[in-house]
């Protein structure tokens, strides 16, 4: 009786072990494919929270004069009630400082400093020279108040406030009607000068 012929050996990619290789070899190309793409458009796409230069979301100003080596942030009349929030952010909202409190009314505030009643939830931390930050106050209700500025643009005895940037005297810019609107000085009771950039 005659031998049976020995079955044909099937092609690599016919047996099992090389199949799962090469599949894991193309699922593994295809993950860093993927890595290396979703990097390149999270450089190219701006996020969402990111703060777009020069477009602020809050409703009021904020003014800031220097005294000596600290900032003191001043609410005008027209924007204060009680505050339960403050952030001390760079241009794409990563905090330098930020504390939370219950409504407490307030006119002014020391930055960096906790106000009374107040919990620190970010440290303060010293900016870097040249920075531009984003000071912002959020009231139990209204609006929030806000300043974009760069620590140099301040001056001893004078409120830097508005957009563009003037200057007032402290009690010019606490009385002044600078709410609901880009501050230029109008309305307020002294002259204001604007602050070169």
């Amino acid at each position: 009786m005659p031998a049976t012929p020995a079955p044909p050996t099937p092609h690599w990619w016919q047996r099992r072990g090389p199949s799962v290789l090469v599949l894991l070899a193309v699922l593994g190309g295809m993950g860093l494919f993927t890595l290396a793409a979703a990097a390149r458009v999270a450089e190219v796409l701006p996020e969402v929270p990111k703060d777009q230069l020069g477009d602020d979301t809050w409703d009021n100003p904020l003014g800031l004069e220097k005294a000596g080596n600290f900032q003191v942030a001043h609410i005008p009349d027209c924007a204060t009630g009680p505050i339960t929030r403050i952030v001390l952010w760079n241009a794409d909202s990563e905090p330098f400082w930020e504390v939370t409190g219950p409504p407490t009314p307030m006119t002014s505030f020391v930055v960096g400093v906790l106000p009374t009643g107040f919990t620190e939830v970010e440290p303060y931390r010293t900016p870097p020279a040249g920075t531009v930050l984003r000071l912002v106050v959020f009231p139990q209700v209204g609006g929030t108040a806000g300043i974009r500025y760069q620590a140099a643009q301040l001056r001893v005895g004078r409120v830097v406030s508005g957009k563009p940037l003037s200057r007032y005297t402290v009690s010019g810019f606490q009385t002044a009607e600078v709410c609901g609107q880009e501050s230029d000085g109008a309305g307020s009771s002294t002259t204001s000068t604007s602050v070169p950039g």
